[in-house]
């Protein structure tokens, strides 16, 4: 399954602007390791996927609504509203899956949530604002718009 969805992620991720993809690409390499780990660990992987998503999400949501919000982007409520919605699913998947007497969260419902999450958010939403940022030339990353190296590996 893993090779399935790296092959169906790996040009889905790329939206133009490298700072952005770079994260995109972050993700999908934890993404692929997790599914590669799922083999009789997948609680605890599914624990520790789920925690660098956290980490990931606040962060690199944080920095694309700055610079939507930076170049007045007019997309920029829907695309925040996509952001809010992954979050919020986010948090109730983690909620599940600290609960004491909870199974967790199943290894292939999570990948599969995910997979969605990239192939639609990444390769529409994040490449209509990599777009408009183009047009403007706005296209050279913040110097803190890099790859988080996080503890969570």
């Amino acid at each position: 399954m893993e090779v399935a969805m790296e092959s169906r992620l790996s040009g889905a991720v790329e939206v133009g602007i490298e700072c952005i993809d770079e994260q995109h690409r972050e993700l999908r390499r934890r993404a692929a390791a997790f599914l590669r780990a799922i083999g009789g660990r997948s609680r605890q992987d599914v624990g520790i996927l789920l925690s660098y998503l956290r980490v990931y999400a606040v962060a690199h949501f944080g920095e694309e609504e700055e610079a939507m919000r930076r170049t007045e982007y007019a997309g920029y409520h829907r695309h925040k509203a996509q952001h809010d919605l992954f979050l919020r699913d986010l948090l109730a998947l983690s909620a599940q899956q600290e609960r004491p007497r909870s199974a967790g969260v199943a290894p292939r419902d999570l990948a599969r949530w995910l997979k969605a999450w990239l192939n639609e958010h990444v390769s529409r939403t994040d490449t209509e604002m990599a777009r408009y940022f183009e047009h403007l030339r706005a296209d050279e990353c913040p110097p803190r718009w890099t790859a988080r190296r996080d503890p969570v590996a």
